[in-house]
């Protein structure tokens, strides 16, 4: 590998452009190097947008290109394992989006490949790197809050109930709110508190999203448009998730709502998605009071980001490519990796399982097997 991380990105949708390039644009230690896309037109034009000359369709061809180090996928869900696997046998580092498979058995088979090929892999779930996210766990990992009791999260959007696409179908998204949504909380709720033991779950749908944007008829929707859960933790916390598209008033821009609060035997801290540099804490028997995130959590420990520039909600996304590249360049495990992304989808799987057959379930998640 040359002294540059040569990246390339399969996907070259809204994602990747909101996310993804900006992140590898400040970081002096990354290149982009490469675009594959199916779709000729973005790619012509990701070519002004993004400064980029090598564009492809094939994702093969990215996956056998030798001067390509490490790929971001952010791509359809249905197409998330066998690009991955193919990157990944072509010796590239591989970031993902969420989630990594339609299924936890994808997921691990993916977690596999890299482990087995020594290659770096992450998980974009982007809300981990949030400050006032990354200052609730120092809390709860201090035992600042005492022993952890409860975990809530909240997690509202107001969007049109027109066709959602191929995210609306389950052999191509595999779920809707649950895999879109809801997972990044159980992800960040398993980094504050532990595994989870048991859960039970419920999905819902409204819209029937039977209209395109345009007017145009389609198929209706097959996935769930609201989602929810309680859980009980192997550390004898509980919790509770909830997450929906159709909530009414809480469009906000496009950021919507959110929601989570870790409550222990000494204290509360919670965080707002909205406010990210801000976070509420209760301590020592006080009540809960807004308070400035400490600097040294605005941004992740080397991080080139200045936390002072940019939208708060939108800027701190761009350390998730920084500690992707730190992983390759250290040749250590990037956090979150592939075994964190499978482990949520688990949960989710669950979260399916006990609303179809109205019970409780038990998570089993064997990285080396199947669940």
């Amino acid at each position: 590998m040359s002294d540059t991380v040569r990246i390339g990105i399969i996907g070259a949708g809204a994602v990747s452009d909101y996310h993804h390039v900006p992140g590898i644009r400040i970081d002096p230690r990354a290149e982009l190097v490469s675009v594959c896309d199916p779709n000729e037109k973005l790619l012509e034009q990701r070519k002004s947008d993004w400064g980029i000359s090598r564009v492809t369709t094939d994702f093969q061809q990215m996956a056998a290109d030798p001067e390509v180090d490490a790929v971001i996928i952010a791509t359809p869900n249905f197409t998330h394992r066998e690009i991955a696997l193919a990157c990944l046998a072509g010796g590239k580092h591989v970031m993902c989006e969420k989630p990594l498979g339609l299924n936890f058995s994808e997921s691990a088979e993916m977690y596999r490949a890299a482990r087995d090929n020594n290659l770096r892999h992450m998980t974009a779930f982007t809300y981990r790197f949030a400050p006032s996210m990354r200052y609730v766990r120092h809390l709860v990992q201090s035992g600042s809050l005492g022993q952890p009791r409860h975990f809530r999260s909240q997690r509202f959007l107001d969007l049109p109930e027109t066709s959602w696409g191929w995210r609306q179908y389950k052999h191509l998204a595999g779920a809707g709110d649950l895999f879109d949504m809801t997972i990044h909380r159980i992800d960040f709720a398993q980094d504050l508190l532990g595994p989870l033991k048991s859960i039970c779950g419920a999905v819902a749908q409204y819209a029937p999203r039977d209209v395109t944007a345009d007017g145009q008829s389609c198929e209706p929707s097959e996935v769930d448009d609201w989602s929810s859960l309680i859980g009980m933790f192997q550390n004898g916390a509980v919790g509770v998730w909830e997450g929906s598209t159709l909530m009414k008033g809480y469009h906000n821009d496009g950021f919507g709502y959110e929601w989570a609060e870790v409550n222990g035997s000494e204290g509360s801290a919670a965080y707002q998605l909205t406010d990210p540099n801000n976070v509420l804490v209760s301590l020592n028997g006080k009540p809960m009071e807004k308070i400035p995130v400490p600097r040294e959590f605005l941004v992740i420990p080397g991080s080139p980001r200045d936390p002072e520039e940019g939208v708060p909600s939108t800027v701190f996304r761009y350390d998730l490519v920084y500690e992707f590249v730190s992983a390759i360049v250290e040749q250590r495990d990037a956090v979150p990796g592939f075994d964190h992304g499978a482990l949520a989808q688990a949960v989710a799987d669950a979260v399916l399982t006990s609303f179809e057959d109205r019970t409780w379930v038990d998570i089993v998640a064997d990285l080396n097997g199947e669940a």
